[in-house]
């Protein structure tokens, strides 16, 4: 890939008035150039419209369209009918970037075969005030041919707003997949895994919004589209080894369990904990479980340490990133 590509990135919204602002300003503040904004509206029926248009009118690289509601994988694809880039770059309504993103991303795409079709960086939580989540950080570094690792793990990428895409590979395997929501993410990657390689930028570069009344939060419906996602994986792939799909069935049980445990739902949480430890016993006293009982005991005590951690000592989004040292990179 020679020259500066133009970068298209692709923004699905459906009533994100709290956040559109700070989340295209974010999109408006990357170092790299050559990049256009799409936003596509899903059906809002709060301000948001208003809002993206008036921002951009400051900023002609951001294009607006509306469109009835349809869901977010279809909001996306028509993004990507509509993008003139040949990298593609989602970000939620809601998650804020890194300003070097895109250009570190570019950079190790750029240095890269054409078989990389994927390049992901790492992602850091916040809450609803850009405030950093005080938890265990994002630091997964998996390269080249990842099938089997993102089968195991469930995805190997923590947020639908990171990954760099090369056009021609996220055309291959027909976009994102709307009867796989909310893990249409999830699917993505492991189309994209079967046809290309991925490569990472090994720095948070991403922060990943967790809201009240978010859909990942929605446990039934992840738990159900989780299923849905293995059962299709059993079936595309049947002689995939055994401990593969164990490992699939732990993370995934242990990403509901997780889930649970932030909605306060104690019962389900000690539920899907017992699900993936029949998948994998010996994770029984590991470092997360036990991370991770000790949290539900916290939690089931009514003490709330992040709160007072937060106000005690809070690090926004933009001053973590402004703390990274990173190579400059136009």
């Amino acid at each position: 890939m020679s020259g500066n590509p133009l970068v298209s990135v692709i923004i699905p919204v459906r009533n994100g008035e709290r956040f559109i602002r700070s989340t295209l300003e974010s999109a408006f503040s990357q170092t790299y150039q050559p990049i256009e904004i799409i936003v596509v509206d899903d059906g809002s029926t709060d301000r948001t419209a208003p809002i993206v248009e008036a921002l951009a009118i400051y900023d002609k690289r951001c294009i607006l369209f509306r469109r009835p509601h349809s869901g977010v994988s279809a909001s996306r694809n028509f993004g990507v009918s509509q993008a003139r880039g040949t990298l593609i770059a989602p970000l939620d309504a809601d998650d804020l970037w890194h300003p070097q993103k895109i250009a570190r991303q570019v950079a190790v795409m750029q240095s890269s075969s054409d078989k990389v079709g994927l390049v992901y960086c790492w992602t850091i939580e916040i809450d609803e005030d850009d405030i950093l989540i005080p938890r265990a950080k994002d630091t997964e570094i998996t390269e080249g041919h990842v099938l089997a690792d993102v089968i195991a793990r469930a995805g190997i990428i923590t947020s639908g707003a990171n990954p760099l895409i090369r056009r021609s590979y996220l055309d291959a395997v027909g976009g994102y997949d709307s009867s796989a929501e909310p893990c249409e993410d999830w699917k993505l990657q492991l189309c994209l895994a079967e046809i290309c390689e991925f490569a990472v930028v090994p720095a948070h570069l991403v922060g990943y919004r967790r809201t009240t009344g978010s859909a990942s939060k929605n446990i039934t419906r992840m738990a159900r589209s989780m299923e849905n996602v293995s059962r299709w994986v059993l079936q595309r792939w049947p002689d995939t080894p055994p401990e593969i799909f164990d490992g699939m069935d732990y993370h995934r049980n242990s990403y509901l369990a997780h889930l649970a445990l932030t909605n306060n739902q104690f019962d389900t949480a000690v539920r899907y904990t017992l699900k993936s430890l029949k998948a994998r016993p010996l994770a029984l006293f590991s470092r997360p479980t036990l991370t991770f009982g000790a949290r539900l005991l916290v939690r089931m005590s009514g003490l709330r340490p992040y709160q007072r951690l937060r106000r005690a000592n809070a690090i926004t989004f933009n001053d973590f990133c402004t703390s990274l040292e990173l190579p400059v990179t136009l």
